[in-house]
């Protein structure tokens, strides 16, 4: 059995040229910060370590990220970008195709359609989903500034609690994001206005000493589509879901929505599942979602008070946070940070073990050349096997070898700084520079070995007696 090695450029196995620099660009957020009137410190919350090799939180610039998607999009021959081109229908084709009717009056045929088109998704309209949840009443205005100079703001995402009018702060590369929420009353367009800005950012820089490259109106929405598949088409982002953005995680849930859908449509497409192995696809995500909007609506729920007396309240509550040792330790070392993890273990736990439904950790490793990389560097676009300590080769009967061999899964043996490992194949062996991998093994440093899903979900850690049935069980996700 060939044992592959194949460091990816970039997670997911397709390098997109321009995302490199623009990843240099992402400005890492260490912390959230909660403001008074005064703009004095109440409480910092930390983000904790990285456990994934980057930064827990991250600010982008979303023109430019969308700038350089296109570009890496268009030298994918395989990919037929139609910009300004709507889609008017969905029809039933020959031998189980879609056909999609478009506002150009051509229709283009797909084995499969996945509607990404946003809260107003015209896809979702076409396979009668709802679209239930709630809207908020507050719309905010948001401000996006541009300045040549380091501007005299937080460095981190600051919310700022005055009953007055709730506005947040946040950094982003190259320049820096207001927001305001409006009050009952005033009129969005007149919110917009250079004098309105203006006076607004004059709270918090020099408005000469800046460039306005955006101000605009949103109104936010906490909403899940009532179902999301249909057939052979299936929605993801915000046709699927949206949330208010005050958790900051509208745009990684998209992401995990294509991360959890792309790899079972490859399998589906190939042969290697059944068409309704599609149906995980909502079961694993929609408790995920669900879980992050209610952390969102009651981070918003703080930030949004206009009580006076609801505010001062909050206020001496952070305060005393602030200033009780336990907690504020446990706050600034990333407590109230969510933990990414299926919404059930995919695998009972005498099977899979109690790392099942954690996304697997993302430690330095030194590579047989003797190079130094992150684990996920190496484990490429489908599964992959990691013998801890052992040999993940070793041993496998002809069914679980022919497993991995048509999912071309990536097979590594990891070992601690040093250590050696006697193999029977020619598996590569790399160092866990950090033991992050390895302590999965547990006090007893057992052999195991570690089945990570395309997704970079586990689907748990098993002895190697019990490798073969988690590999061909037909549970398996």
């Amino acid at each position: 059995m060939r044992a592959t090695f194949r460091p990816m450029p970039t997670e997911g196995g397709v390098r997109l040229p321009g995302l490199a620099g623009l990843l240099e660009q992402v400005r890492p957020s260490a912390r959230a910060t909660f403001l008074g009137p005064d703009r004095r410190l109440l409480l910092a919350a930390g983000q904790g370590p990285a456990e994934l090799g980057v930064p827990v939180g991250a600010f982008l610039h979303q023109p430019s990220l969308e700038r350089a998607l296109r570009a890496g999009i268009a030298t994918l021959p395989s990919v037929d970008v139609r910009l300004g081109t709507g889609v008017s229908g969905l029809r039933a084709g020959a031998c189980g195709a879609v056909e999609v009717e478009l506002d150009d009056a051509t229709v283009a045929q797909a084995r499969y359609v996945v509607g990404c088109d946003g809260a107003a998704s015209t896809v979702r309209s076409l396979i009668g989903a709802g679209y239930e949840g709630t809207t908020f009443a507050q719309p905010w205005l948001v401000v996006d500034v541009r300045s040549a100079e380091a501007l005299p703001v937080p460095p981190d995402i600051a919310f700022v609690l005055d009953p007055r009018r709730p506005g947040v702060s946040m950094p982003m590369p190259g320049g820096h994001r207001f927001e305001w929420m409006l009050l009952p009353g005033e009129d969005p367009e007149r919110m917009t206005r250079p004098e309105t800005v203006a006076r607004l950012l004059s709270a918090w820089v020099d408005p000469a000493t800046v460039t306005i490259e955006r101000a605009t109106v949103y109104t936010f929405h906490a909403r899940m589509a009532s179902r999301w598949r249909a057939g052979r088409v299936l929605l993801a982002g915000d046709a699927a879901h949206t949330m208010p953005p005050f958790a900051g995680q509208g745009l990684a849930s998209g992401i995990r929505d294509a991360a959890a859908l792309a790899w079972r449509l490859t399998e589906v497409l190939t042969g290697l599942r059944g068409h309704d192995t599609l149906d995980d696809y909502e079961r694993e995500r929609r408790p995920q979602v669900a879980a992050i909007t209610t952390r969102a609506i009651r981070a918003g729920g703080v930030v949004r008070t206009t009580s006076p007396a609801r505010a001062a309240l909050l206020r001496t509550t952070l305060r005393t946070v602030a200033h009780t040792p336990g907690l504020s330790h446990a706050l600034r070392s990333g407590a109230a940070r969510p933990r990414t993890r299926l919404p059930r273990a995919r695998r009972p736990a005498r099977e899979g073990g109690r790392w099942a439904g954690r996304i697997v950790a993302n430690p330095r490793v030194r590579t047989p050349d003797g190079g130094t990389c992150h684990l996920d560097d190496l484990l490429g676009p489908s599964w992959a096997l990691l013998g801890l300590g052992v040999d993940p080769c070793g041993g496998l009967p002809p069914s679980a070898r022919a497993w991995v061999e048509r999912r071309g899964a990536t097979l590594l043996t990891i070992s601690g700084p040093g250590r050696e490992v006697r193999l029977c194949s020619s598996c590569p062996v790399v160092e866990d520079l950090d033991a992050t991998v390895l302590r999965m093994t547990g006090r007893r440093d057992r052999p195991l070995v570690a089945v990570i899903r395309p997704d970079r979900y586990l689907l748990g850690v098993f002895p190697p007696a019990r490798l073969v049935g988690a590999l061909t069980s037909p549970d398996n996700p």
